[in-house]
Parts: C-alpha cells; sequence; structure tokens
C-alpha cells in the first residue's frame, strides 16, 4: 500500500511538472490543463496543482472555474500566497476590485509570514494597479512607498518606482487641483447668494 502510494506520487509529480512546462515555457493551455486534472485526480488536495488548474483556467477565459479552484486551495490551505495572487488576478479580470484587493493584502501577510519575499515585486504592482484602476492615487503612492521597505532588490524596487511613481504623482497632482477648483468655485457660489 505504501509503494502504491509512492508511485502514485510520483505520477502526480510528472503530471503536475509537465502541466506546469507546458503552461509557462509553451502557453499550451489545454495541454496542460489535460495533466494537471491527471495529477489532481492522483491527489485531489494537492494545493499547487489547484493553484495551477486555477491559473490554466484563467487563461483559458473560465474565470468562474479559476476561482472555483483557487477557493478549493485556500480551503484546503488558508494561508498560501500562490493561491491569493491567482485569486486577486481572476476577481481583477471580473471586475470585482475590493475583493482583489483583499486577496493582495491576504496574500501580503502571509508572503511576509512564509517568507516568500520573490513574491513581493508582483503582488505590490498588483496591488497599485488595483488601486490605480479604482482611482485610488494616493493610496497607490503609499502601496508604492511601503514596498520600497519590503523589496530587497533594488533592481525591482527602481522598476515599481520608475512604472508608477510618475503616474501617481501626476494622478494625485490633477485631483489636488480639480479639489482646489471645486473649493473656489464653492466660494464663489457662497459670496455671490450672501
Amino acid at each position: 500500500m505504501q509503494l502504491l502510494k509512492k508511485v502514485l506520487n510520483i505520477s502526480a509529480e510528472r503530471h503536475l511538472k509537465t502541466a506546469g512546462d507546458l503552461f509557462i515555457y509553451h502557453s499550451d493551455y489545454n495541454g496542460a490543463l489535460q495533466l494537471v486534472e491527471k495529477a489532481l485526480e492522483l491527489d485531489a488536495e494537492d494545493t499547487r496543482a489547484l493553484v495551477l488548474l486555477g491559473d490554466v483556467l484563467f487563461c483559458l477565459n473560465r474565470d468562474g472555474d479559476a476561482l472555483h479552484a483557487l477557493e478549493k486551495a485556500l480551503v484546503i490551505d488558508s494561508e498560501l500566497p500562490e493561491a491569493y495572487i491567482s485569486k486577486a488576478s481572476v476577481l481583477e479580470v471580473m471586475g470585482r476590485f475590493r475583493e482583489a484587493l483583499e486577496c493582495c493584502r491576504q496574500a501580503l501577510a502571509y508572503v511576509l509570514k512564509s517568507k516568500k519575499t520573490y513574491l513581493l515585486p508582483s503582488l505590490f504592482e498588483q496591488e497599485i494597479v488595483l488601486l490605480v484602476r479604482m482611482k485610488r492615487f494616493r493610496q497607490a503612492r503609499q502601496v508604492l512607498d511601503k514596498a520600497s521597505l519590503y523589496i530587497d532588490e533594488e533592481t525591482d524596487s527602481e522598476y515599481l518606482y520608475a512604472s508608477y511613481k510618475g503616474l501617481l504623482d501626476m494622478h494625485c497632482q490633477k485631483r489636488h487641483q480639480a479639489q482646489e477648483r471645486a473649493k473656489e468655485l464653492s466660494l464663489t457660489l457662497i459670496q455671490g447668494k450672501a
């Protein structure tokens, strides 16, 4: 019995690795889907396989199915940052920005706890993009500043700053200018009625 379980695990690992290769290096989503499903037949609770399944389904534009696979992974391991990151991507495409943002924040907590700091640059970028889409530019700028405190690699931190600092500063300035114009308008309205 123990030997059979070991053989099944080796087979599941082989299917999972090949599915990952097809997905990442060849963009063969259908081939990856077939192999990740085989891996899950051998081990239905492999969270890595469930996250990969979610990512593959997402790339096949099957967002509801992708979300289901990622939520299943999180039921099994509620501290799996990769599942939260992938779930945030799916929710963003579905237009569910607040939920996606919450997933990013949960992912950050578990990335720091698990010391998977290599996930930080893409996680912070995902959070910044979500906040920009929600027109929350000041918060996005705060996340950008926070990212520089957490990201060890100088090049990753420089990339984020180069990509987003100007954009965020411009939007924050435009908003401030619009607020000043609104104040002026209100003042003239009030003085005109006095």
